[in-house]
């Protein structure tokens, strides 16, 4: 009897332990918290369990009788707002519990993680700009901030202008536009600082902007051109309406949102020029801005804007920079053929496309009306001609104003001279 006894009472132990084993559940909860360095209201603590979640607290700076919990009611994620509203702006550590839903034996996590709090808007002064404007014209404006900024820009619509700042911080340049599809009621160019914290700081600047009609043409285009410019383009024969529209609507698109990646990765400095834009040779063509009005055979069969100006010349003209600085694209690019592009520093970019033959290469620096190429007729092009085109972080621009001295100099040379001149 006492070893059936104690055959039982084993078996019993064994089952017990083996319950204990199976249903006892051994894993940890998952815990994270915001990552930042600097916040300036909560962070969110993040809890995960396989087989659910009980309760999660919260304390700060030590203070475990001070915390605060919720119950995640078993669910298997839970994220918590930790509020910080009730703390001095400064160095803080958080640290969070949290518990998992077994009731007899809960497993436990814990995190802690230091955070900077700092609830208070960054500070700067619009010390500059540009007065005055036209509608697809550029403009300057120069801010000052007491502390190092990082993350400035300007805003006009849904357009976003990048700023220039010194070794400090504490000033920042930047070229702007009056982009020509904006309305000039809807026309308000805004600063906008963010700190590290999220906090943010917004200025209107009040430059004045004018109205501008731009000009509307109409484009007769000949089935002949369409066939030459299919074969180059597309590598297509006896190509019609069909294949026009590839290369006038879809492959211009394509070209456009490749020269908009181009000129935002560039790591462009201080302005580079020296003095007025200079003006290849030629006569004037299509203007900027322009609205084009496509026809095949009679018939309306595309609509479209001109981003530069058109300059005829001789066949095969020699083509200069408009001034100093570094060439960050030399290469066939669809519509625009053989192109280059020149960034000038100040986020300012110059564009030179139709060419027959480029004489230069990305990473090279240019001087001042220093040869590039040649003209051409290559990529939508009817005729020799060059496509000049001048950018302003990515968004086109009216080139001419450029090539006026006067207007460069109070327009834009004044402002960054102000953002130069540390007092």
């Amino acid at each position: 009897m006492n070893k059936t006894l104690l055959l039982i009472l084993s078996l019993a132990l064994v089952a017990g332990v083996a319950y204990f084993s199976l249903s006892r559940d051994w894993q940890t909860p998952t815990l994270e918290l915001t990552e930042a360095t600097h916040v300036n209201k909560s962070v969110v603590a993040t809890a995960s369990d396989n087989r659910g979640l009980g309760e999660v607290c919260y304390f700060f700076d030590g203070k475990v009788d001070n915390q605060t919990c919720a119950n995640a009611d078993s669910s298997l994620s839970y994220a918590l707002t930790v509020d910080l509203s009730k703390l001095a702006d400064g160095e803080h550590e958080v640290c969070v519990e949290v518990a998992d839903a077994n009731q007899a034996f809960p497993n436990r996590a814990k995190l802690c993680r230091s955070y900077v709090l700092d609830t208070v808007p960054p500070k700067a002064v619009l010390e500059s700009a540009t007065r005055y404007m036209k509608r697809g014209g550029g403009a300057a404006v120069f801010v000052s901030t007491p502390e190092r900024e990082t993350n400035i820009h300007l805003t006009v619509g849904e357009n976003q202008f990048r700023f220039i700042s010194n070794a400090e911080g504490t000033r920042h340049f930047a070229v702007f536009a009056h982009p020509h599809d904006v309305e000039v009621a809807d026309f308000k160019p805004m600063v906008v600082i963010e700190d590290l914290a999220g906090n943010t700081r917004r200025l209107l600047v009040g430059t004045v902007t004018r109205e501008r009609n731009f000009k509307l043409d109409t484009l007769n285009i000949p089935q002949s051109f369409i066939e030459k410019k299919s074969l180059e383009m597309l590598n297509k024969e006896g190509a019609g309406k069909e294949a026009f529209l590839e290369m006038n609507e879809t492959m211009r698109v394509s070209n456009r949102a490749k020269i908009k990646s181009v000129l935002s990765a560039s790591q462009s400095s201080e302005p580079l020029w020296d003095g007025v834009f200079y003006r290849n040779l030629g006569a004037p063509k299509a203007q900027f801005a322009e609205h084009r009005t496509y026809l095949l055979d009679g018939a309306e069969i595309d609509h479209q804007t001109h981003y530069g100006i058109d300059i005829a010349g001789l066949a095969k003209m020699p083509i200069k920079a408009a001034n100093a600085g570094v060439v960050i694209f030399a290469e066939y690019l669809g519509i625009y053929g053989n192109c280059v592009i020149i960034d000038h520093g100040g986020r300012v970019f110059t564009m030179y496309a139709h060419l027959s033959q480029m004489n230069t290469s990305p990473g090279l620096n240019v001087a001042r009306a220093e040869v590039i190429g040649r003209s051409g007729n290559t990529g939508m092009a009817g005729g020799d001609h060059l496509h000049y085109a001048t950018y302003i972080s990515g968004v086109p621009v009216e080139p001419s104003e450029w090539f006026d001295s006067a207007w460069l100099e109070t327009r834009i040379d004044d402002i960054y001279n102000d953002f130069k001149t540390e007092e």
